[in-house]
């Protein structure tokens, strides 16, 4: 990871947004992005103290698909997680710290709402969701105590060698994910569990941590089967 951005989405509570603007300053984020906020900068540069220019150098963009332009990985936060929901398997912090640090580029963590957090179409753009594990009789956690915590356990990993790994480009972890939705379509008709098998794909290359040829073999498999498969059903 060279840079770890911050992207906010529909933050409501000014005195959130002031805060959290502490900790960009706090633990060395070096990008932060603001998705249509509700609450009032001007306001909440109130609560920011001197971490107010953070806010005022946000960058404030209408949708998060423009916010995540530019990531290596993309980290979505929820306080609901499902072992049977493969949009809503989540990772811990600390997996995710460890995944964040071997990914070049630029990691997103994407914050959501105080009242409904992100709803499944934006978590659908994230390459994993991570959830803090809390009591199960109240798992819901403050934004500003949840961005807190998250953003500590990815600037303790910060700069830990990474010994003789050469990860992988980002773009192959695409193409993996491209390939075996590809295949998932050609051999499975509902689409429902088609797209959840491409889900499933993504989220086994980001957290295994594959190195490149690890990945570049995976990816030759995957394209050759699903050229095979194009093949067979041309005949057909």
């Amino acid at each position: 990871m060279e840079r770890l951005r911050l992207v906010l989405v529909g933050t409501e509570g000014a005195v959130n947004l002031g805060m959290i603007a502490r900790l960009v300053e706090n633990f060395d984020v070096e990008e932060l992005y603001l998705v249509k906020p509700t609450a009032s900068l001007q306001e909440a540069e109130q609560y920011a103290a001197r971490s107010a220019r953070k806010l005022r150098e946000a960058k404030v963009k209408e949708r998060l698909e423009e916010a995540l332009e530019g990531t290596s990985l993309s980290l979505c936060t929820s306080s609901l997680a499902s072992a049977s929901d493969v949009l809503r398997s989540a990772i811990s912090p600390e997996e995710a710290a460890i995944i964040a640090r071997e990914t070049p580029g630029t990691v997103a963590l994407v914050m959501g709402r105080e009242s409904v957090g992100l709803t499944r179409d934006e978590l659908k753009l994230c390459t994993l969701l991570v959830t803090i594990g809390a009591s199960p009789h109240y798992p819901v956690l403050n934004l500003t105590n949840a961005t807190a915590i998250l953003l500590y356990e990815l600037f303790k990993t910060r700069g830990v060698p990474h010994h003789e790994r050469v990860p992988p480009d980002p773009k192959l972890v695409g193409l993996i994910e491209k390939y075996a939705r590809g295949i998932a379509e050609l051999l499975i008709a509902d689409q429902r569990r088609a797209e959840e098998v491409a889900l499933s794909f993504r989220k086994l290359a980001a957290k295994n941590i594959m190195d490149r040829v690890e990945a570049e073999n995976v990816l030759l498999l995957l394209s050759r089967a699903y050229r095979a498969l194009e093949r067979s059903r041309e005949r057909i």
